[in-house]
């Protein structure tokens, strides 16, 4: 296995981690915005056209493309 092969299948499991992270606590967020407003969004979907959030799902979205253009450029020889 070569080392971009192996960056590639750490950026994908890390990237994977990270949006699974975002979406537990994505309940610990609806569960502070109605203890602090008294109200929260409903729909996870709603979290999205926040910026941190939207940033955040950026950046992990960014990182396991990352990893998988690396696998294939690794496959392929490049």
């Amino acid at each position: 296995m070569s080392q971009k092969s192996f960056v590639g299948i750490v950026a994908i499991i890390f990237g994977g981690i990270l949006l699974s992270l975002e979406l537990y606590c994505l309940k610990f967020i609806q569960l502070f915005e109605s203890m602090v407003f008294g109200s929260c969004y409903t729909n996870a979907c709603e979290y999205i056209k926040t910026v941190p959030i939207l940033l955040a799902l950026i950046i992990t979205i960014t990182i396991i493309v990352f990893g998988i253009i690396l696998i294939n450029k690794s496959k392929k020889g490049i």
